[in-house]
């Protein structure tokens, strides 16, 4: 086998149960932050799934996980 078949694919989007995994919190726990706000990153929604984009929550995770309102102001302001 090569190093091309050993490497493991990394999902660029996260199911809830990876999300938790994640950022090491259980399920309530993530919908709870999520209602609040604490967890910023929002979700997209694919043929009914709700997903989280990895690159979004490790982003956030190296901004300090601030709040929502926070952090979307600093994703716009990234953006332009």
């Amino acid at each position: 086998m090569t190093a091309e078949t050993t490497d493991k694919i990394e999902p660029v989007l996260l199911t809830v149960e990876q999300t938790c995994q994640l950022i090491n919190v259980g399920r309530a726990e993530l919908y709870r932050l999520r209602a609040s706000g604490v967890f910023a990153p929002l979700p997209v929604g694919l043929c009914r799934k709700v997903l989280y984009r990895r690159s979004e929550i490790e982003d956030w995770v190296k901004a300090g996980c601030p709040h929502r309102k926070q952090w979307q102001t600093t994703k716009r302001m990234n953006d332009n």
